[in-house]
């Protein structure tokens, strides 16, 4: 059984497969019952949380099970019973529920009301909050944290992961794992920092003692990151992001997004100021200030007419042809009127596009088309808003990084009405897309993360060609890729994993796994939902027989993205070398059918098909395999992975002439290339060729592949086993 879960093995080293038996469906703890492979919710460094059936009182929990172990972490026990004292006396409709706190054999656990929903920094992943929601969000978050000061309780971990937003729009503050009462001795393990470090006060990041004041700092730095889409304090790793808070400087609100309202804008600062002194004195105090600001919004307007600045273009209104041909009148008109209401924003300068020449040279920062139907007293307008990009013609479409469309309808006795009402309406659309909108240095910003990630997407088809050369492609692309954007976690991740091969291909240096665990630590914290970067950590624990570790990753990331076909491929390779070949089977057919062209699952399930005596299944995904690699190659041709793996197929199920000159074919295009020549003696191995097989063997070790633990468990190369040129490499 190979220790590189990458290489494919024949072999049925481990318990017989009829003893293995897969996992249940369910599980029971305590009162409570779940399945642990589909109802993992959540995980956290100390626990994992559930969705859980109670079955004394027949209802769903989100159940968390603590699962540190007291040599790693002493005080873990401590804190998570102090989580569950503080949380259960805390009621409130803001505040998730705790049900109950116990232990089932030793292991302790907390049972609370499960809540649907998403988390806000998922949030605002995918979508620009308008003004008026981040109010309603801070209004709630406010209103539950002034509950907690109120209990004497500093919550120390507020951040956008541990507010929920349900899907009838309340908010659920959770997580109270590092709570403290002021009156409590401090359980943090000295010098450690304990909580997510971009959103922490000043003088928590100093590890001085805290009270309320400090929490009125971590609410400001999460309103601030939802309000303009950006975090106050950002930094490339721990230490810049430290001193960065340190030293206070950020960003007023107002340059990160336009028309930022001047009075959330000062409650901001308030609350982000350096000095403790300087902000509010607990959470109802900055609750009964967001309720000012919410008011003197309402009171002047300034919800609905925030400032819009730049130069908008209109272009020609087009319109569909109607039986009384009443829209063509109308058309026109409309464009006259949104221009003159645009007009009013003073900052705002609006330009009428032509038909033959739309910009008429000038530059502008947002394009408005629209398309009029009027049929009857029903009326439609089509509003449709191209944000072009920097250096590109201001009229070309193709040019805009974002486009937006709207569509309003209104329903009137008269022309005149109906023109009003879709033009009234229309402005209502224009003005919440348009302070939306980000500003033009954002909107590069956003463009260079586009481009990082196409760089980083390029690079992760490079990777898997299997050669050092592509290796190093891939690298430079990653790196490129972080030049554009250093907070692209994908882009960390695939760096991450190029390091995991490294260390498979340049003599097992272990040092390359070190650093593809930081990597992938890193891409982590940028992005804690990158399924790759679970994947890749968890390889990384994988190669460095921390299996436990491992699996737990693959799992993470399959939660994550269920079409992450590589933890599939490598949690099947822990339970094959494990001997449950009852349960790799079906992971490794699922990373077939998410990946096709990834040969190597093919000879993986091969070896565990014949293990489970499943002859004529092993050899229809030979054939399956083979066909998938000659397809593949035929637009990839220099996919030497795909090319060493087709060999291995084509030896297995007996067609030798073939297989040769399939894995020949591949030393012709790599011939000092230390994976292929590896994978080489493995076919050489397979035909009966020690003499090929040895030969190989010495290339691929002279050239940097990692062989020693291959010689050891590889059972392709069980024919040479007894030669003693096999002896001395060994």
């Amino acid at each position: 059984m190979a220790l590189n879960p990458l290489v494919s093995v024949t072999g049925c080293a481990g318990p017989a497969h009829s003893t293995a038996s897969p996992p249940p469906l369910a599980m029971k703890f305590a009162h409570f019952q779940f399945d642990p492979e589909t109802d993992r919710i959540g995980e956290g460094a100390l626990s994992e949380v559930y969705r859980a059936e109670d079955m004394n009182l027949g209802r769903p929990v989100a159940l968390k099970i603590l699962r540190a172990h007291a040599e790693i972490d002493p005080q873990a026990e401590r804190r998570f019973k102090r989580e569950a004292k503080h949380a259960s006396s805390l009621a409130h409709e803001h505040i998730a529920t705790i049900y109950e706190y116990g232990e089932d054999k030793g292991t302790s656990y907390i049972a609370m009301e499960f809540l649907e929903g998403e988390t806000l920094d998922k949030v605002i992943k995918g979508r620009t909050l308008g003004f008026e929601e981040c109010l309603r969000i801070a209004v709630q978050v406010t209103s539950a944290l002034q509950l907690v000061h109120k209990a004497g309780i500093l919550h120390r971990d507020l951040k956008p992961g541990n507010v929920l937003l349900q899907r009838n729009g309340k908010l659920k503050l959770l997580d109270f794992g590092i709570a403290r009462a002021r009156d409590e001795t401090n359980i943090t393990q000295q010098g450690v920092l304990v909580g997510t470090v971009l959103y922490m006060s000043p003088e928590q990041v100093r590890g001085e003692d805290l009270d309320l004041r400090s929490d009125i700092f971590s609410l400001g730095a999460v309103l601030y990151h939802i309000t303009t889409g950006a975090l106050p304090f950002p930094g490339d790793n721990f230490p810049e992001v430290c001193m960065a808070i340190l030293d206070g400087k950020f960003k007023p609100p107002a340059e990160m997004r336009h028309g930022f309202p001047k009075p959330l804008e000062a409650f901001l600062l308030k609350c982000l100021a350096s000095k403790p002194i300087d902000r509010f004195t607990d959470a109802s105090e900055a609750h009964d200030a967001l309720l000012g600001v919410n008011e003197t919004l309402a009171g002047t307007g300034s919800r609905s007419h925030t400032r819009l600045r730049g130069t908008m273009m209109l272009s020609p209104t087009s319109c569909a042809q109607s039986e009384t041909g009443a829209g063509t009148i109308m058309a026109s008109s409309i464009r006259k009127d949104l221009a003159s209401a645009l007009s009013r924003n003073k900052e705002l300068t609006v330009v009428l596009g032509e038909a033959d020449t739309p910009s008429n040279g000038v530059k502008v920062d947002y394009i408005v088309d629209t398309h009029l139907d009027v049929q009857g007293q029903e009326g439609r307008l089509d509003l449709t808003v191209h944000f072009p990009r920097e250096g590109t013609d201001s009229s070309d479409p193709e040019g805009s990084i974002r486009v937006v469309r709207d569509t309003v309808k209104s329903t009137k006795d008269s022309e005149w009405a109906l023109q009003e009402s879709l033009v009234r309406n229309s402005m209502r659309v224009l003005r919440k897309r348009l302070t939306e909108a980000p500003l033009r240095a954002d909107a590069l910003e956003n463009e260079k993360t586009r481009a990082a990630l196409a760089a980083t997407t390029r690079g992760m088809a490079v990777l898997r060609k299997g050669t050092t050369k592509h290796l190093l492609a891939a690298s430079a692309k990653f790196r490129k890729a972080l030049e554009l954007d250093r907070y692209c976690g994908l882009a960390h991740a695939g760096l991450a994993e190029a390091m995991v091969r490294k260390f498979l291909t340049w003599d097992g240096d272990p040092t390359f796994l070190d650093e593809a665990r930081e990597r992938a630590k890193r891409a982590i914290s940028l992005d804690p939902k990158c399924a790759l970067a679970h994947t890749v950590l968890g390889f990384a624990y994988h190669l460095s027989g921390r299996l436990d570790e491992a699996e737990r990753m693959y799992r993470l990331a399959i939660q994550m993205d269920k079409k992450e076909w590589l933890s599939h491929r490598l949690l099947g390779a822990i339970k094959s070398r494990a001997g449950n070949f009852e349960g790799a089977a079906p992971l490794l057919q699922k990373a077939i059918d998410l990946c096709p062209s990834h040969i190597g699952s093919y000879d993986h399930l091969y070896g565990v098909r014949q293990c489970l005596g499943q002859y004529e299944e092993a050899l229809e995904t030979a054939d399956k395999g083979i066909a998938a690699a000659r397809k593949h190659l035929r637009d990839e041709p220099d996919d030497m992975d795909a090319r060493a793996h087709m060999a291995l197929l084509l030896a297995r199920r007996g067609s030798d002439d073939a297989a040769r000159e399939a894995i020949d074919a591949a030393r012709d295009l790599a011939p000092r290339d230390g994976t292929t020549a590896f994978h080489s003696a493995c076919v050489y191995a397979l035909l009966g060729d020690p003499p090929a097989a040895i030969k190989a063997l010495k290339l691929a070790q002279d050239r940097g592949y990692y062989i020693a633990s291959e010689l050891r468990s590889n059972s392709d190369l069980d024919v040479l086993r007894g030669l003693p040129e096999f002896q001395e490499l060994t």
